[in-house]
This record gives C-alpha cells, structure tokens and sequence, in this order.
C-alpha cells in the first residue's frame, strides 16, 4: 500500500471519528470546540514532523547519491585521462 493511500485513509478515519465524538459528546459545544481546536493542533504538529522527517531523509539520501555520481565523475575521467596518454 503506498504511503499516500495510508495517508489519505488516516485522514479520512480520523475526519469520520470527530465526527462521530461530536455528535456523542456529553459537553458543551464551547467547550468540545475547544478540545477539537487542541486535538486538531495535535495532528497538525504530528503531521508535519513526520513531513520533516521525511523531507530530512530524502535530502540526506539525494545528498548520497550526489556524492556518489561525483566518485564516479571522477574515477570516469581518471580512466579517460589514463587511457588518452
């Protein structure tokens, strides 16, 4: 399953079952407001360490692999270089 289809349910589950807390909440409505604006935050917070994360991980990947094209570079041109003399 990929990770966008895993996302996207998460969000849609997660949608449904406020949902279904509002309409069985014992409280008030200023004060059930007031627990869906933190549980909101909450995701919201999750959510976007786990894009940094991400994004952190992608970037030390590509900045591997950046390193590797340029070892290669260099040992191409060394070969080349060998080769023309």
């Amino acid at each position: 399953m990929s990770s966008t289809k895993f996302l996207l349910g998460a969000l849609l589950g997660a949608a449904v079952g406020v949902q279904v807390g509002i309409l069985i909440a014992p409280d008030k409505g200023v004060n059930t407001r007031k627990k869906l604006g933190k549980k909101g935050s909450a995701y919201i917070d999750d959510v976007n360490g786990k894009v940094n994360s991400f994004i952190d991980g992608l970037s030390k990947k590509v900045d591997e692999a950046s390193q590797e094209v340029d070892k290669l570079a260099k040992k191409a041109k060394s070969e080349v270089d060998k080769l023309s003399k």
